[in-house]
């Protein structure tokens, strides 16, 4: 059954999260509920359902560097995110960015703006290059994850100003370079 196997794969990159999210919190146990069924629209959890199924397809040949990989990692982490406390566009901002350095992927829907911003992140966990085969449990993963989530947090904490002017993460981004 394609649902039951979209849960399973969902609960084993939720536990991968988890993982490597693991010095900015606890994220929690996966709940298929509140990790699957996010409360979009229909046709929205189906396509999340659908990506997590082509992507583990795929994951014996490509690891996590696909487009299918990418959209499941923004919208997973995007709910990570949220039970860290970072909520609303920014959350998502994390999950879109968490994405790029998994998969080395834009997500394919994503406008200029939302690429500046997963640009900022990039920039802010690869200050000096890197590669997009990194393992989830590495010290050094969740040491740069735990740096990039503290700059969110200081972006949350500046009333959402990161979130309305976009220019700013541009700015973040070519001081980071």
């Amino acid at each position: 059954m394609e649902i039951q196997r979209a849960i399973e794969v969902a609960k084993r990159e939720w536990d991968n999260i988890r993982v490597s999210l693991d010095m900015c919190g606890d994220i929690g146990g996966f709940d298929s509920k509140s990790q699957i069924n996010i409360g979009f629209t229909l046709s929205e959890n189906l396509l999340l359902i659908r990506n997590l199924i082509d992507m583990d397809n795929k994951f014996s040949t490509h690891r996590y560097l696909t487009p299918e990989a990418a959209y499941v990692f923004t919208v997973v982490v995007s709910r990570a995110a949220e039970a860290l406390g970072i909520t609303g566009e920014l959350g998502q901002n994390f999950g879109s960015g968490y994405s790029l350095i998994r998969t080395g992927c834009f997500i394919s829907s994503g406008t200029e703006e939302e690429r500046i911003k997963q640009m900022a992140f990039l920039k802010l966990f690869f200050p000096i290059g890197g590669g997009f085969n990194w393992k989830f449990h590495s010290p050094l993963v969740k040491a740069r994850l735990k740096s990039v989530f503290d700059k969110f947090v200081e972006w949350q904490s500046a009333t959402g100003i990161y979130i309305k002017n976009p220019s700013l993460y541009k700015s973040q981004q070519i001081d980071l370079i």
